[in-house]
């Protein structure tokens, strides 16, 4: 049976002086998983390892007591318990909030003296510092978990996260193209560049991420049912496409209509055609969103968000450029601000405007709560709501 390495020691980055150091504590007595305690150091190699032996002898003499760990311990902890479940996406995300606040706001506090004072303080400084609610929203949500699983492994009694006070999140407005301006953004798109015209297209009627539609094979593709399965996402980790689960970790199969299906079907034949004039044969399963003959490679993410960027000013300035012969300003509604996640937001607010549930609306984009899709979608509701006020006035006036 191979040993286990009691400690581990990493300078991060390489030349900065600034250790991570990890000590073995043991199995955790109900997964059996190993536990281990990590600590942030700064000075030489030889001090560093000084420093680790120390860790390493302290939990050999039973001197270890989860109750001495700090807010670093537990989230170089909790990150490592995380990352196998997690998109290497979301881990990279959660490491740059946690370096960049987090860790140098309460890293050397110990858990046992934490207190939802402080992080309450902490909320409040980040707030003035110029953080938006949203963001300090997000980095008590990573306090939260966290400090949840603190609570699970024992390492604390209650999570003070729970007592907190973190900004409440208000609801985004969104800014979405209006139907004749999708019509246009899809037309010029396959004019100029027939992938960014199918994921704009695609996104408008599916909803779908862009991830999702960047790692979506043709095998994915049913014509006859008129379906396409939601089951992968890519996503840019350090410049490199990882492909992983979607964002929810379910998969989901998403009706098309007659529009989405001629999409498609035009899109493969021209696949097929650019491979035949290539002389590049298909791969065995394509991607759909592919600027290779043989599509075998799937387009950045990144690609799709800068193309349809440059897509909106090219409108943008067309728009501007006809206001301007006629001697007038443009107006409001005349400009094109989006960007590409906003096609999904206008399949939601489209589907929940026109009655469609919100339970069926956040199966097909993949929302892992309706109550989600409520919250965030609510101004697509006032006219419902107003309708359903003369359904009520009707049931109550009399014949």
């Amino acid at each position: 049976m191979a040993t286990r390495r009691p400690g581990t020691m990493r300078e991060r980055p390489a030349g900065s002086g600034r250790w991570q150091l990890r000590a073995y504590v043991g199995p955790d007595p109900t997964t059996g998983r190993p536990i281990q305690v990590a600590k942030s150091f700064s000075g030489g190699e030889r001090a560093a390892a000084k420093e680790l032996a120390k860790m390493v002898a302290d939990i050999e003499a039973g001197r270890f007591d989860a109750s001495r760990a700090t807010v670093s311990d537990l989230l170089d902890r909790w990150l490592e318990q995380i990352t196998p479940t997690r998109s290497p996406l979301t881990v990279v995300e959660y490491r740059r909030k946690i370096e960049g606040r987090i860790r140098p706001a309460l890293g050397d506090t110990r858990l046992s003296k934490l207190g939802a004072d402080t992080l309450d303080a902490w909320y409040g400084k980040w707030q003035a510092s110029g953080l938006s609610d949203s963001t300090v929203h997000h980095l008590h949500s990573i306090l939260s978990a966290a400090l949840t699983q603190a609570e699970k492994w024992g390492w604390i009694y209650s999570s003070p996260a729970r007592r907190a006070s973190p900004p409440a999140q208000r609801s985004p407005v969104f800014v979405i193209p209006t139907p004749e301006q999708l019509i246009e953004l899809v037309r010029t798109a396959q004019e100029i560049d027939p992938v960014l015209g199918t994921a704009v297209a695609l996104a408008a009627l599916t909803g779908a991420r862009r991830g999702e539609l960047c790692a979506l094979r043709w095998s994915d593709v049913d014509l006859e049912r008129g379906t396409i399965r939601i089951a992968r996402s890519l996503g840019i980790v350090d410049g490199v496409i990882h492909e992983g689960p979607t964002k929810t970790h379910a998969n989901r199969d998403v009706a098309l209509d007659d529009l989405g299906i001629e999409v498609l079907r035009d899109r493969w034949a021209y696949m097929q055609d650019l491979s035949r004039r290539a002389e590049s044969p298909l791969v065995a399963d394509p991607f759909v969103l592919s600027y290779d003959a043989h599509g075998g490679n799937p387009t950045d993410p990144n690609v799709i968000t800068r193309r349809f960027g440059a897509l909106c000013r090219k409108l943008e300035s067309q728009a501007r450029t006809k206001a301007k012969k006629a001697g007038r300003d443009l107006k409001a509604d005349e400009r094109w601000p989006f960007r590409f996640h906003d096609l999904r937001h206008f399949s939601v607010t489209i589907l929940i405007g026109a009655g469609v549930d919100v339970r069926t609306v956040a199966e097909r984009h993949g929302h892992a709560q309706a109550t989600m899709t409520l919250n965030r979608y609510a101004h697509a509701l006032p006219e419902r709501d107003r309708e359903a006020a003369g359904v009520l006035g009707r049931a109550l006036t009399p014949d």
